[in-house]
């Protein structure tokens, strides 16, 4: 695949990487440089020439794809950080204060758009199952007594979590407490 625009030449990439490149700028607020308000708007024109494979060669979206859910479950993390401080309040879904499945499920809904119910043991179905040697930042946490759902919280790093804990005490970045959880991938 050739790339080029009109101020610089063009250049050859790999499969993929001109729709993260302009997936980025989109998300980053658009292609190019900023500029000021008293200079003239800069015009570019990308052209994209598609090339076929060579024969024997696979294309794969495993990269991009993967770039791209390390960023939402960054997003995530960071959104649950914001909240650090906020106390709980049982019932209370945000933005001021927070249960645990009100903390999951505010978080998700502003950083990645996703609706929950307002229940751990509910919130236990969605997404997708993932292995606890598996699990990534911004994964949902779920513990459990039994198979009953009973403390929801977003995974980390580093084997913490992000939660509202309990009566008396604020969201913290906490270390998982028990042995006894299920991890759900929601972005």
């Amino acid at each position: 695949m050739r790339v080029s625009t009109s101020d610089r030449p063009a250049r050859t990439l790999g499969t993929g990487t001109v729709a993260l490149s302009v997936g980025l700028g989109l998300l980053t607020g658009g292609l190019g440089t900023p500029q000021s308000a008293s200079a003239a708007p800069r015009t570019s024109t990308i052209a994209v020439t598609w090339a076929k494979p060579q024969a024997g060669t696979t294309v794969s979206t495993a990269t991009v794809t993967a770039k791209a859910q390390a960023a939402a479950g960054a997003r995530v993390v960071t959104e649950a950080a914001r909240h650090k401080g906020k106390m709980y309040k049982f019932g209370a879904a945000g933005p001021k204060r927070f249960d645990c499945s009100g903390f999951t499920l505010y978080v998700y809904k502003k950083a990645a758009g996703k609706k929950l119910p307002h229940k751990a043991h509910s919130q236990q179905r969605y997404g997708k199952s993932v292995a606890k040697s598996n699990k990534r930042p911004g994964d949902l946490i779920i513990i459990r007594k039994g198979t009953r759902g009973v403390h929801a919280g977003i995974y980390a790093g580093g084997g913490k979590m992000w939660s509202a804990p309990r009566t008396g005490k604020s969201v913290s970045k906490q270390k998982i407490w028990s042995r006894n959880y299920v991890v759900r991938r929601l972005v």
